[in-house]
């Protein structure tokens, strides 16, 4: 365990020492709150009103839930309960760009676990290829509706580009250690995974009942 934590001590400083100009305001907007919702707004606009407009309720849902699960038990199940310093709070001159230091415990990263349980959801749901799963009857109810046919091959790789590049932001900030954002990371896709199945669960009961 003091290898491990050693490695992910050297990993961070070598992140957080290598900085530039460019980088410090694109990884900055990328840890921002408000990019998040550029990001998922865009989504939402160009793909699901566009391509699935029948699924926009559910899209919503499951990034409603994906925040909700993953925020919660990141900060109230784990972080409280492990109560691992923050490299900010732990370290001497550790770099930071225009960041305050926040709470003290930063394992796992919130928003390693958010993002990538937004982006796994996302993937699962428009990711690959076209699979018809169903035609909804004209006329029908958008919570009447099968689970999405759409898929495009592009937005998966999108999301989860995005999603590694936030979470780098971190250690570059100065907020959390590499080990941090890994475990978030994990934690986040089973939750986007665990989001996924269950809406589509929902939503296939609901269209088989409503076609009885």
């Amino acid at each position: 365990m003091d290898r491990l934590k050693a490695i992910d001590e050297q990993v961070f400083w070598w992140i957080n020492s290598h900085y530039s100009d460019t980088l410090d305001w694109a990884l900055w907007c990328l840890s921002q709150k408000w990019s998040w919702a550029i990001v998922i707004l865009l989504v939402l606009l160009l793909v699901t009103l566009r391509k699935d407009r029948s699924s926009w309720m559910w899209f919503l849902i499951g990034i409603a839930l994906c925040f909700l699960l993953a925020d919660q038990i990141s900060n109230n199940a784990i972080k409280d309960g492990i109560q691992r310093l923050r490299p900010c709070h732990a370290l001497e001159d550790v770099r930071m760009f225009r960041t305050g230091k926040g709470g003290l415990y930063g394992f796992v990263s919130s928003h390693a676990a958010n993002g990538f349980a937004v982006a796994m959801f996302v993937s699962l749901l428009y990711g690959g290829r076209r699979r018809q799963v169903g035609v909804a009857r004209e006329g029908d109810r958008f919570w009447k509706s099968l689970g999405s046919g759409y898929r495009t091959p592009w937005i998966a790789p999108l999301m989860m580009t995005w999603a590694v590049l936030m979470s780098y932001s971190r250690p570059y900030l100065g907020k959390h250690y590499p080990g941090d954002i890994i475990c978030g990371a994990l934690l986040g896709l089973g939750i986007g995974a665990m989001v996924y199945f269950v809406i589509s669960r929902i939503r296939f009961f609901i269209a088989a009942r409503s076609s009885e």
